[in-house]
């Protein structure tokens, strides 16, 4: 009998094939809904894994050999390493090279740009793709990541040429940087020849072995494992790990998972129940011809239960296949669009569809259990008694009225509850939504982080007196000096007086790392833009390399003056002497500055850079500077440029002064660092104009005689006279005329020694006045704060790190000490403009960041500090709180947005069902109606009436209720 059962069901479903595919499509959603919720929620966390390797690389340890080419054994043979996938480096290029034996290259030496190849397993594995072009493919092609196209400074387009020791290429490839995002990336190749061509420029060999991580590794400390790997290898300085990958932790969401997966289950179910239920109603008249027939309830139930398990199975199973399907291609789109390859398809997947599709059975055959209850129980149609003449004008309303009426009032009043409950739980939802979103809006409208540009090369912070020799005229004509110190911006440029810059160091500070020089190119900010989960990036200008002085300044306080020596305590704890932070002014920092300096700002001026706000920190004697007050004038002095004229080996070498140093290399023929060399006289002699000349000469006799007569008829017959130093006057006098009046020519002028060393030593007394003793540029200083941990904490989104002196200013200042500076420049080495890599621009060295509610999936926090550490920025991190509330957020969002739709999938569903189950039943009075003359039109009117009444009490959902309501009403009304 069983198996007659089983044939006849199959038998019953091949005959009504049509239905059956309707209904198998409808549960099938169901089923595809909610695999691919599980598929999402399993699958997030290998989102934010594969996010990271994109950036950083799919490798775990990388091994760099430059002795010979074989593997660590340790590292080769580790049972959680794969195979290694290889890259050569063969030769190293600096890229502000000047002289092969000076101190540039030896303080450059961590800019090396390393020139190698790249197997095609390494690409792959690091996620190293092209910009544009290709690979090189002949030997005199090279392709390069963007980074190192930028710091070679050579050329930045396909077809460009680049020169390597002697040796040109032709670019034919860009590729997306990886130099300055990978840790260790500086040490891997930068410049990409052919294997050919490397084996010909090879000179300095190392080879670099990069590891993955099998597969079936899960550790949550994969840092400690690095370390034992390492410890083991006994390697120390020529292994890296891919901290930006494995130290992260991504957010765990589990919770959020379990309450998604919990609801959504409950929607399928219900979903899949009602189609059920719905085609089990279908098959009712089949039910009762069976038993006629002589089939028991049992036989009846059993082909039932097996009906449903062959609609649900292939269900599942189609949806479910539909699903997983569907996420591949997703999963293959992004992979081809982002290169991220992430998904997997865990066993839970399977087993919670099953459990799904179990419960649905289960349920269905329980309703069709009580269904059958309750049609025993249940005895004839309600009769109600109806007071009232039915008239045609009222005829609709009233017979609409009647018969909701035999539904019962208990039944009508649980009905509206709960479409009420369903539409008060959708609003709260939604307010909740509102609410939340908008607290994460206002708590985390700040930056998330504050990065700032530090070079590998510290500046000690340092003042520069002018060395005063001042040339004194007395009555018997004898010259002497006086020696004295004066700071800049406090004395004036005297051609006859005896200049000289004299550098006054503090100690007990941080030297500073931080110059506008030292700024963010193109290719860090276009690599910021392409992080996911970044909402705004704000720019700003803050320095630490430039010092300050002022109308008064204690010039005692430096190491190497008068005074005493002012420590700091450990290294850890000290701060910069000078800092200053530059911003655009606008009305928010303007409130803060104004509400700091007490209501005694002008908006224009601070804007302008005529006004600005100092803040004034403790010394490391804990006392306060009493010099610096209110409405002094302070200084910004220039950065040191590095001096033609003067030995620059004895100076700090920062990114500036190398590149100032290449830039006079590249300027003046054969120059060797000396002072008053040949090689500059000879430039100076070639460049220096006629106006130039005749403007140094009056200034210097300005100051001394002006006519060497005036010494000689006053002297003459005196002990005082000089005859030699007369004659000596008086040639150089006499000489200086001629040349004024057009007699003799610059050569002739020069052939003169003494003539010659006046001139030229009066530029390049001048040069070294203005680029060292005169400020680039001077504001007023409208109020001088007291730095308390309250302001720190109000600008910490302004300032990275207060010095003892911090000024802040407007952008405009900045731009006027920058402009300044690069005329001096200019002006005494004869040029109308700069070449780019010298030039001073008001370019951004300081990021805030604001990150978005996508930055918790997409491990933002981690790319963005992993890939600036590398780019050479610190960082101060505010995201820890912002990550929490963050996350906070998305998970109400998500249990609001959830609950929200499950409450309206659920009331659909009931209410169609509802309208369905009083369809049916109001069946043999809507025939009635019919066969006595109503209109179809009437009918559904009718019925319509109630779908309104009971859609009220879920008016959000009224437009699209009664539209599926009417569908239904028509649809069944046409089969009576």
């Amino acid at each position: 009998m069983n198996s007659e059962l089983i044939a006849l069901t199959f038998k019953g479903l091949c005959r009504r094939w049509r239905e059956v595919v309707r209904v198998v499509a409808v549960v099938m959603i169901s089923f595809m809904f909610v695999t691919g919720v599980l598929l999402y929620s399993g699958n997030m966390k290998k989102w934010q894994t594969a996010i990271n390797k994109q950036h950083f690389g799919n490798w775990f340890v990388m091994f760099y050999n430059s002795t010979n080419k074989s593997e660590n054994d340790v590292i080769k043979n580790h049972p959680y390493l794969e195979q290694a996938v290889t890259a050569v480096t063969v030769r190293s290029i600096e890229p502000l090279s000047v002289d092969s034996d000076n101190t540039i290259e030896a303080i450059s030496a961590t800019d090396k740009i390393m020139v190698g190849t790249m197997s095609d397993e390494f690409i792959k594995m690091g996620s190293i793709t092209m910009e544009q072009g290709h690979m090189p493919e002949m030997d005199n092609e090279v392709a390069a990541d963007r980074n190192t196209l930028i710091e070679l400074g050579q050329g930045m387009n396909i077809g460009d040429i680049l020169t390597i020791d002697d040796t040109t290429y032709t670019i034919c490839g860009i590729i997306n940087s990886y130099t300055n995002v990978w840790q260790s990336g500086n040490r891997l190749p930068g410049v990409i020849v052919t294997d050919t061509q490397a084996d010909v420029i090879a000179d300095e060999i190392t080879y670099i072995y990069a590891y993955r991580l099998r597969d079936f590794i899960s550790e949550t400390d994969y840092n400690t494992m690095y370390q034992c790997i390492a410890s083991e290898s006994g390697i120390r300085n020529n292994i890296a790990y891919n901290s930006g990958v494995y130290d992260y932790q991504s957010w765990d969401n589990e919770r959020v998972n379990r309450y998604m997966y919990m609801l959504i289950m409950i929607i399928g179910i219900v979903a899949v129940t009602y189609q059920i239920i719905i085609y089990n109603r279908s098959r009712n008249n089949v039910r009762f011809i069976q038993k006629t027939l002589g089939a028991t309830s049992a036989q009846t139930i059993i082909i039932t239960f097996l009906e449903n398990v062959v609609i649900l199975g292939i269900s599942a199973i189609a949806g479910s296949c539909i699903a997983l399907g569907a996420g591949k291609v997703i999963c293959l789109v992004l992979e081809h669009t982002k290169g991220v390859t992430f998904f997997r398809i865990d066993k839970d997947i399977y087993i919670k569809v099953i459990i799904m599709m179990v419960i649905s059975v289960v349920v269905s055959i329980i309703s069709i259990l009580l269904s059958g209850c309750h049609k025993k129980k249940q005895g004839s149609n309600r009769t109600v008694k109806i007071t009232g003449n039915l008239m045609k004008k009222n005829f609709i309303i009233n017979t609409a009225t009647r018969l909701m009426r035999t539904n019962g009032i208990i039944v009508n009043i649980l009905v509206r509850v709960f479409s009420f409950v369903m539409a008060v739980i959708t609003v709260l939802c939604g307010i909740g939504i509102v609410t939340s979103y908008g607290n994460y809006k206002e708590q985390c409208s700040t930056p998330d982080c504050v990065n700032y540009m530090v070079d590998n090369v510290s500046t000690v912070p340092c003042i520069y007196y002018d060395s005063l020799h001042e040339l004194i005229k007395i009555e018997n004509g004898i010259r002497y000096t006086e020696n004295s110190r004066v700071i800049p911006g406090c004395n004036e440029f005297n051609i006859a007086d005896g200049h000289s810059a004299r550098a006054y160091y503090f100690s007990g500070f941080k030297s500073g790392k931080s110059g506008i020089y030292n700024s963010a190119n193109d290719d860090i900010i276009n690599n910021l833009k392409q992080i996911e989960g970044i909402d705004d990036i704000f720019y700003g200008y803050y320095e630490t390399t430039r010092s300050f002085t002022w109308d008064n300044m204690n010039i005692n306080i430096t190491t190497n003056g008068v005074g005493s020596e002012t420590e700091g305590g450990s290294s850890e704890n000290r701060k910069y002497m000078f800092a200053g932070e530059y911003v655009d002014i606008d009305k928010e920092i303007f409130d803060i500055l104004n509400e700091c300096a007490g209501g005694k700002l002008d908006y224009n001026a601070l804007k302008e850079g005529t006004q600005s706000v100092v803040f004034l920190d403790a010394d490391n004697n804990g006392e306060y500077d009493d010099t610096m007050k209110d409405g002094v004038t302070l200084n910004l002095n220039n950065y040191y440029m590095g001096n033609p004229f003067y030995n620059i080996k004895s100076f700090y070498m920062d990114k500036y002064t190398v590149a100032c140093n290449k830039f006079f290399t590249d300027l003046i023929s054969e120059y060797r660092y000396t002072i008053d060399s040949k090689d500059m006289y000879e430039y100076i002699s070639d460049n220096i104009s006629r106006e130039q000349i005749i403007e140094i000469v009056d200034e210097y006799l300005r100051h001394t005689y002006d006519d060497p007569t005036d010494y000689y008829n006053m002297y003459l017959n005196t002990d005082d006279f000089d005859q030699d130093y007369y004659e000596y006057r008086k040639a150089n006098y006499d000489l200086y005329m001629a040349y004024k009046r057009g007699e003799v020519s610059k050569e002739e002028l020069f052939e003169n020694l003494s003539c010659k060393g006046e001139v030229l030593g009066s530029w390049y007394s001048k040069y070294t006045y203005y680029s060292l003793l005169e400020p680039a540029a001077s504001t007023n200083v409208a109020k001088v704060i007291i730095l308390t941990d309250e302001i720190r904490d109000k600008l910490k989104y302004y300032v990275p790190e207060f010095g003892q002196y911090t000024i802040i200013g407007s952008t405009q200042l900045l731009q006027k000490a920058l402009d300044n500076q690069n005329n001096v420049m200019k002006k005494y080495l004869f040029l109308d403009e700069l070449p780019d890599y010298v030039t001073l621009k008001l370019r951004p060295n300081q990021f805030n960041i604001r990150y978005n509610l996508k930055s918790s999936f997409a491990a933002t926090d981690n790319v963005v500090r992993s890939y600036l550490k590398t780019a050479g920025f610190d960082t101060i991190s505010y995201s820890e709180e912002k990550n929490l509330l963050r996350q906070r957020t998305i998970e109400s969002l998500m249990s609001y947005g959830v609950t929200a739709f499950a409450a309206i999938i659920i009331y659909m569903i009931v209410s169609m069902i509802i309208v369905k189950n009083r369809l049916e039943k109001y069946r043999s009075r809507l025939k009635l109606l019919s066969d006595t003359g109503a209109e179809k039109e009437q009918l559904v009117k009718i019925c319509m009436y109630e779908c309104i009444r009971e859609s009220l009490w879920f008016i959000v959902l009224m437009p699209l209720e009664l539209l599926i309501c009417l569908v239904i009403v028509k649809k069944f009304v046409n089969r009576i």
